[in-house]
């Protein structure tokens, strides 16, 4: 699978095998995305990224980095320290033909404005 940041500057090639896309519903997730985070996990050494220099990761928490696009603040990936997977942004890679969400989150701490299946 391919995908890009908004602005072109960064590509990412996925595994075509990367987990179905997953929902973060955190309070981390809604105040960088605007709304939960969808994404889809894949090991990070399958992961290839071209525009590497524009690709900024940072710690987001005492637990985990996230990374964006300098150029246009494309959010492209969250990592948990000492993590073998990577989680990329679901976005990236436009529709995705036949993957569908098959795990929420903290979906219990979703805001009141939606609702999430089963929760």
């Amino acid at each position: 699978m391919e995908g890009r940041c908004h602005c072109g500057a960064v590509q990412v090639t996925a595994p075509d095998d990367a987990a179905g896309v997953i929902a973060c519903h955190c309070e981390d997730c809604q105040r960088l995305h605007g709304n939960f985070f969808a994404l889809l996990a894949a090991p990070a050494s399958a992961v290839r990224w071209s525009g590497e220099d524009h690709v900024r990761w940072y710690d987001s928490s005492p637990s985990a980095r996230r990374a964006f696009c300098d150029r246009c603040g494309s959010r492209l990936a969250k990592q948990a320290n000492g993590s073998d997977r990577v989680l990329l942004s679901a976005g990236l890679f436009g529709p995705l033909t036949g993957r569908t969400i098959v795990r929420h989150l903290s979906k219990d701490r979703h805001p009141a404005w939606y609702t999430v299946e089963g929760a």
